[in-house]
């Protein structure tokens, strides 16, 4: 290998600077159009949102989320911040609520008609933590009836919310487990070791899962710890048939369990599960999207 010189290196360094220089030059030239058109088959993938002739996304046809917002502003003013009630409802409004008073903690859509051409009528229900008169704050649910007219161009609240009647809550809903299960017996065991595996991280997920079940962990795990209450199934067994299962019996089961957390506090959840027989034990095969409801 032939060294340079320091006082050839610099010359020789600059013009294979210019040579190379030259060659990215031209390559970037002709890879443009390439790359613009990869950009735009990238950048519009298929279900994209649809856009209007400027280039911007054409706003949603119903304005639920608007009133949503409009709701939120109207439970979030007081007398010294407006909280951009204006840009909602124009007029405004003065409240003359003090500072911390009512928070809006959340808020939902409930429902939405539009009783005219570009008018909406549209229920938000608002989570409001109120002030009480022993200076602590209380929970509760508001409903609010919000009038919105306008085009996808602009929308803007006709009045100011008038809060109506929540939707109505039934009575306690009856499940269909009415036998009851030994948690430390062989069924228990396979919904105890299931659960603190997958709410808790102990243990390994598939000692307890059927072959080929998709049951993707939630991470982080939300519990460090699962205590099991109550396991019920819909099934009923002779004495001894539960610990004896026959390949492929299929079991539903119901299953009240507290999860607690790292600072040791805990939380109830209920577990509708499927589970399958196979070489003498239960596995779960996968998790109800709702439990049996008696009489249906």
């Amino acid at each position: 290998m032939k060294l340079l010189p320091d006082a050839e290196l610099e010359p020789a360094l600059r013009g294979a600077t210019r040579r190379v220089g030259r060659w990215v030059a031209w390559l970037a030239v002709l890879a443009a159009p390439l790359l613009m058109i990869a950009g735009l088959i990238v950048l519009q993938p298929a279900g994209a949102p649809s856009m209007r002739d400027g280039g911007a996304p054409a706003p949603s046809s119903s304005p639920e989320g608007w009133a949503e917002m409009y709701v939120r502003s109207w439970l979030s003013a007081t007398r010294d911040d407006p909280a951009d009630l204006e840009t909602f409802y124009p007029p405004g409004m003065k409240s003359q609520r003090a500072v911390g008073t009512q928070v809006p903690v959340d808020t939902a859509v409930v429902s939405a008609v539009s009783p005219a051409p570009a008018v909406w009528s549209i229920v938000v229900v608002a989570d409001v933590l109120v002030l009480q008169p022993d200076g602590k704050r209380a929970a509760t649910l508001l409903c609010a009836q919000v009038a919105m007219t306008g085009t996808e161009a602009a929308y803007v609240a006709a009045a100011l919310p008038t809060p109506v009647a929540c939707p109505g809550i039934g009575g306690a809903v009856e499940l269909a487990y009415d036998e009851l299960a030994d948690p430390g017996g062989p069924l228990g065991q396979s919904v105890t070791g299931f659960l603190a595996a997958y709410l808790a991280g102990q243990g390994q997920l598939d000692r307890f899962v059927s072959p080929g079940a998709s049951l993707a962990l939630p991470r982080p795990a939300p519990y460090t710890a699962v205590q099991v209450a109550e396991v019920r199934t819909h099934e009923k067994f002779e004495p001894g048939q539960a610990a004896r299962p026959v390949d492929g019996t299929v079991v539903h089961s119901f299953t009240r369990a507290w999860g607690w957390d790292a600072t040791g506090q805990n939380t109830p959840v209920d577990y509708a599960l499927t589970l399958v027989a196979r070489a003498g034990r239960w596995e779960i095969n996968r998790i109800e999207p709702a439990p049996l409801i008696a009489g249906r």
